[in-house]
């Protein structure tokens, strides 16, 4: 049994997580309204370069920080590691504010025509600030204050979503989006510098500083080639498609990435702790269980959003955008597999070098680039979308051996292809025609289904307290 799981934390973390990573996702029914496909795939085309260089920005310090704090065996020493992480994180803060004003009309110049100049530096204002909220935010996960970090973040969403909606109303477009972004993540950074500096202060330790760029920048580079397989894909589809095409994709890809936003609260609390449980008794066993319930999760999810798109799609999505169905039964393939890599590859962050996960990235993100070379100009969007399907089944394989190697885990494999099965059997269940009551009923099925052979299979061990409920325990006996 994995030790300090705490129900109420967990689900603090879920609802925090789920309001802070789909605000976008509860705004898109509006979004959709006020934006034309084209100006729809323009904000995404303008959020996946931010997400391009936030990763730049964060450095590759939230990793350091779990890897930094989680391995370390002097309690005194956790202020000390914490005030150097964010110091680091508002000198690079700093820095790409004025490398990227600097570099603004440049890049404009490279975007769909649909994108000012000054949405784009409201952009860099936005990515820039990035970084110094992620270290804050991984310190309260790490000292477990689920309720300050639900809080926080449930007023940023709501701040967010708010003056987005009465921008847009005014006709602001694409800019009305930036300036909710902007103002609640300047308000949301302001609250949490000030809580964590008072808290831990400000350092810069001459022989911790290089340790921490040395772990970080191999995370980086691997992170950057690790974009080229889920957010340069937009810059592909814009340059092989029309901005029509480009909205359709983008919104396709939009619902397909909730799959992996309902798997954020588990992510962010294990990627947080994984390394302290390894240390624990029986650590190579629980970190085993643990993920395999992760791959499992993943699956549920992924068939959950595949069922749901159509409902989605008819009833919350201007009908401008109903073609975009054709796109997310394969989006959520690729997305089942990256999460699968991200699962498996702990053996490589064990050591205090990571340059294993730069090559395998960067191998990785090359091959997708090359396939999608040859596959995009004939196959346009699907090309794209099997590019980076085959590239990932690489990069899955490349972890799996590499991590095992290092550290040796016996995952539940039976149990996740006898999962997969299941889950394919209820996709082929479902109608080709729409029909609202059928897509319920056999949304309601699936819940069951996946809730009793995750108990069964004991992907999931029930707490101590139902075990004297005899019903339960029969059931689980004849796993």
């Amino acid at each position: 049994m994995i030790k300090g799981i705490k129900i109420h934390q967990a689900i603090y973390y879920g609802f925090g997580i789920l309001f802070m990573k789909s605000v976008s996702l509860i705004m898109l029914p509006i979004v959709t309204f006020y934006l034309t496909p084209a100006e729809f795939g323009a904000l995404e085309l303008m959020l996946s370069f931010s997400n391009f260089a936030t990763i730049i920005v964060g450095f590759g310090l939230v990793d350091g920080l779990y890897r930094f704090v989680g391995m370390n065996d002097n309690p005194d020493d956790e202020k000390m590691i914490i005030a150097n992480f964010i110091t680091l994180a508002l000198i690079i803060g700093v820095m790409s504010l004025i490398l990227g004003m600097c570099l603004a009309p440049f890049i404009t110049s490279f975007l769909t025509a649909g994108i000012t100049l000054f949405d784009m530096q409201l952009l860099v204002i936005m990515f820039s600030f990035e970084g110094c909220i992620a270290i804050p935010l991984a310190w309260l996960r790490m000292k477990e204050q689920a309720a300050n970090f639900f809080v926080l973040t449930t007023v940023k969403v709501i701040i967010q979503a708010f003056i987005s909606w009465i921008l847009l109303r005014q006709g602001y477009g694409i800019s009305a989006i930036l300036w909710g972004g902007l103002i609640s993540i300047l308000l949301l950074a302001t609250t949490l510098l000030y809580i964590q500096i008072k808290e831990t202060g400000l350092n810069l330790n001459p022989k911790l500083v290089p340790q921490i760029l040395s772990y970080g920048y191999p995370l980086v580079l691997s992170c950057l080639a690790g974009f080229a397989l889920t957010g340069a894909d937009w810059w592909v589809v814009a340059a092989v498609s029309t901005e029509h095409e480009l909205g359709l994709y983008s919104l396709a890809k939009k619902l397909a990435t909730v799959s992996l936003i309902l798997m954020q609260p588990f992510c962010m609390w294990w990627f947080a702790r994984r390394f302290e449980v390894l240390k624990n008794l029986n650590g190579k066993q629980n970190v085993a269980k643990m993920t395999s319930l992760g791959l499992a999760l993943m699956l549920c999810f992924a068939t959950f959003i595949y069922l749901l798109s159509p409902v989605a799609l008819t009833y919350l999505i201007d009908a401008n955008y109903k073609n975009a169905l054709i796109y997310i039964p394969w989006l959520l393939v690729f997305f089942v597999i990256k999460q699968t890599s991200e699962l498996i590859n702990m053996g490589c962050y064990v050591n205090k070098n990571t340059k294993s996960v730069m090559y395998i990235d960067f191998s990785t993100a090359i091959l997708a680039f090359v396939l999608c070379y040859f596959l995009s100009e004939s196959f346009q969007v699907f090309g794209v979308i099997a590019s980076l399907i085959i590239a990932q089944v690489y990069r899955v394989f490349s972890f799996f051996i590499i991590s095992q190697s290092k550290l040796k885990l016996h995952y539940a494999w039976l149990k996740l292809v006898i999962l997969s099965m299941i889950c394919l059997s209820i996709i082929f269940l479902m109608p080709r025609d729409f029909n609202l009551y059928y897509q319920i009923s056999l949304l309601f099925i699936a819940l069951i289904i996946f809730c009793l052979y995750l108990l069964l299979s004991k992907l999931i061990t029930l707490p101590s307290r139902f075990s004297n409920n005899k019903i339960l325990m029969k059931l689980c006996s004849w796993a």
